[in-house]
């Protein structure tokens, strides 16, 4: 559950242009990415970063997982 409700995708033009770009590189808009649409700058950011990490390295996928992973883990992440 969020502590901060989910921002309104449809509250002005550069938050509905990010929610569509997000969908259409991720194939669809998760609750991170609901709420990072607070600040669509961030956002797109966000989306430029994990792209980058997820689908443009080098690094063979099973070490990318680990690494993924074990930032979550130092972070305490929940999931």
């Amino acid at each position: 559950m969020a502590r901060i409700p989910f921002a309104d995708e449809n509250q002005n033009a550069e938050v509905m242009a990010v929610a569509k770009e997000i969908r259409e590189t991720r194939g669809q808009l998760g609750n991170l990415y609901r709420l990072l649409l607070h600040s669509p700058p961030v956002a797109r950011g966000w989306l430029g970063l994990l792209t980058a990490v997820r689908q443009q390295c080098t690094l063979a996928g099973k070490y990318r997982e680990i690494a993924i992973i074990r930032v979550a883990i130092i972070n305490r992440a929940d999931f």
